[in-house]
């Protein structure tokens, strides 16, 4: 787990000084503190991934510490590795019994303490996807079970009217509910093809390479005005820089991004789409502003859950999908999305993708 921050807690500043060279080497980030109540006052403001905490200690020593850490919901979930001159029973079940994950004796053999060090990182991030998915499923099992029902409940009504007509004779409103029963069930097949789409998302694992976003939002802005020929839109873009990146992934969320600006510029006597890219650190930011009906800003953590509408089917059309997929597409190539917007101003959605030489750096 490259890039992980550890965190080490000793009161011997040259043990911290030869661990740390040791970690630095295989390229994590290392912080230190040389007593417990320096070690809670920067898990205060930060929380790194591992903390290395030696058991004896003046003043404060690592049991205490340890007890602080796993009390705290902020920082009880980090995993925690013992340092201890003395490998009695008793210490060591004292250690297990207030959460630490291991324990390293000293002086420690380099390879059993980087071993232990990168499993307790692999078994640390693995239960935070493992925590993060199964929220996530509870989250769209909730969205799916309310909004397939509404749609399936409005069918069910219109079966019901329709043998009253049928029963009555009455062929015109038959007719006419039928077509409602079509047309509902049509919006309902489209959820359910989107929510298929989607959880196919959570299981892909991109294909990352060198892609080029000049040529996507190209390709991307020429196939939805070919569906629409006779609308006045228009996309200005700056020169965009090489992404790393799953092809077919980005595609995607592209078409969803252009998509959404072609659906909300519809009332507009001219649609202006405009595409730039910024540098923030670690992170290439690509905006995509337009000016349609935009959106109440206090409304916006909704837009990337399934199903979240801010408009009514009747004024603009849309599954409420799009923009929770372009969000799964972010997170599985590491970056990230935001949305901004004022009703009646247009809106801006920015894709953070990690800068490519950081993911040739990762490869590596």
């Amino acid at each position: 787990m490259e890039n992980a921050e550890i965190l080490i807690v000793d009161d011997m500043p040259d043990y911290i000084a030869f661990a740390s060279s040791i970690l630095r080497d295989e390229g994590y980030k290392v912080y230190a503190a040389s007593s417990g109540k320096a070690a809670l006052k920067f898990l205060e403001t930060r929380k790194p991934d591992l903390i290395v905490l030696d058991i004896k200690m003046s003043g404060m020593d690592g049991l205490e510490v340890c007890k602080a850490i796993k009390s705290s919901n902020e920082t009880r979930n980090i995993p925690v590795i013992f340092l201890t001159s003395e490998a009695s029973a008793d210490v060591i079940s004292q250690g297990f019994e207030i959460g630490c994950c291991d324990y390293v004796v000293k002086p420690f053999v380099k390879k059993e303490y980087l071993a232990r060090i990168r499993t307790h990182l692999q078994i640390s991030r693995q239960s935070r996807e493992l925590a993060a998915a199964y929220n996530e499923l509870d989250m769209f099992c909730s969205a799916v079970s309310h909004d397939l029902k509404s749609p399936l409940n409005v069918i069910s009504m219109l079966v019901s009217s329709l043998e009253d007509e049928l029963e009555n004779d009455n062929k015109a409103e038959a007719f006419a509910v039928a077509e409602m029963i079509k047309n509902k069930s049509g919006q309902l097949i489209t959820m359910i093809e989107r929510l298929l789409e989607f959880s196919h998302m959570c299981n892909i694992r991109p294909n990352m390479r060198e892609l080029d976003l000049n040529k996507i939002f190209s390709e991307v802005f020429k196939e939805l005005h070919a569906l629409e020929p006779d609308r006045s839109i228009e996309m200005i873009s700056g020169i965009l820089p090489p992404v790393a990146g799953d092809e077919v992934l980005i595609k995607l969320a592209v078409k969803n991004i252009l998509s959404n600006a072609f659906k909300f510029t519809r009332n507009r006597k001219n649609g202006v789409i405009t595409v730039n890219f910024r540098d923030e650190g670690e992170y290439l930011a690509v905006s995509v502003k337009d000016n349609g009906a935009g959106f109440d800003m206090k409304y916006h953590e909704k837009l990337f859950k399934v199903f979240q509408r801010l408009h009514d089917a009747d004024e603009f059309e849309g599954s409420g999908i799009g923009l929770a997929l372009v969000d799964r597409v972010m997170k599985r190539h590491g970056g990230k999305v935001s949305i901004f917007g004022k009703v009646d101003k247009g809106a801006e959605i920015c894709l953070y993708f990690k800068k490519y030489e950081n993911i040739l750096l990762e490869k590596s």
